[in-house]
């Protein structure tokens, strides 16, 4: 083999693994917590969309996957659900940025059912975007989405109980 064709192949390896990290350094990173051992399905979602109406977000959706799967002859199937949440201050600032930020609007959490426990995750914002504005409102919003799923998941103390 000639110097000119190890080269070339030297080469086209380099571009396929920079190919490969940039896509790797894209992905979106999840934010998953585990709620309190005793805290229900239900107290999760409701805490998750007090949160979020705490942090100026509006709910825009609420997907009950669970359900509709039993409902569709799986009665087994655990629960299952996604908020949907948007601030459309937040959203024009994204999109004002670029347009296509658009895509990571509305913002969404889902809570789930594994192995006995509650779980709720998110996909966060990429904060390493060739946009160092979007990159600074990202990780403001990744801050907010992360304090929305904690106090979901934590266990809360009822007035009275204090």
């Amino acid at each position: 083999m000639t110097t000119a064709k190890r080269f070339h192949g030297l080469l086209w390896a380099l571009i396929l693994v920079s190919g490969l990290a940039a896509a790797q350094s894209t992905e979106r990173p999840r934010y998953d917590r585990m709620a309190e051992p005793d805290k229900q399905f239900v107290d999760v979602v409701l805490d998750l969309e007090q949160s979020i109406g705490q942090h100026n977000f509006a709910v825009v959706g609420h997907n009950e996957i669970g359900q509709a799967v039993r409902e569709r002859g799986h009665p087994a199937f655990g629960d299952a659900a996604i908020v949907h949440f948007c601030n459309l201050e937040y959203a024009r600032r994204a999109m004002d940025i670029d347009p296509a930020y658009i895509l990571y609007m509305p913002c969404r959490i889902a809570v789930y059912e594994s192995a006995g426990r509650i779980h709720a995750a998110s996909l966060l914002l990429p904060e390493h975007t060739p946009e160092q504005a979007f990159n600074t409102f990202a990780v403001e919003i990744n801050r907010q989405i992360r304090e929305i799923v904690d106090y979901a998941v934590s266990d809360t103390i009822s007035p009275d109980s204090g």
